[in-house]
């Protein structure tokens, strides 16, 4: 599969079943959360005398998808870091991924510039992806892969 064909994160979030979402979208802070569901058209709504909110959780995790889906209401960053927020949380697997690239980490996380990925040839996007599936659950290297923009994944 070519750079062209690469799942974007944006068709990857949008077709994700909705419990795979919601956790992804679980590990971000409470605040960002909040404003992705506002900015999807899917604030929480209570009434003055009850607690019991009008839009269940499972329908407010639809009108984000939704929204991702549309492109309209969250833009590349909002996805960004929706993304970003799951994987801090899979440190072994950004560790394992940077053990593989040869970049100096620590658990997972580092301050080197990574933008040489982009440019490195598929076969070793290949090898890349086949070493963290073995380790790692495939929906998370699959969007480890595409966050990362990846080659021949």
């Amino acid at each position: 599969m070519g750079r062209a064909d690469m799942v974007t994160l944006t068709e990857l979030l949008g077709r994700m079943a909705p419990d795979r979402f919601e956790e992804l979208l679980a590990a971000s802070p409470k605040k960002f959360r909040e404003e992705i569901f506002r900015r999807a058209g899917s604030k929480k709504k209570t009434s003055a005398f009850s607690l019991k909110t009008t839009a269940s959780d499972a329908q407010r995790i639809g009108k984000v998808q939704e929204a991702i889906r549309g492109g309209s209401a969250l833009d590349a960053e909002h996805i960004e870091e929706i993304v970003r927020n799951y994987l801090y949380g899979r440190r072994t697997l950004l560790a394992d991924a940077l053990d593989f690239l040869g970049v100096e980490h620590d658990q997972g996380l580092t301050e080197t510039d990574l933008d040489f990925v982009g440019g490195m040839p598929e076969e070793k996007g290949r090898a890349l992806k086949a070493a963290l599936e073995a380790k790692h659950p495939t929906q998370d290297v699959e969007l480890y892969l595409s966050f990362m923009g990846i080659p021949g994944t």
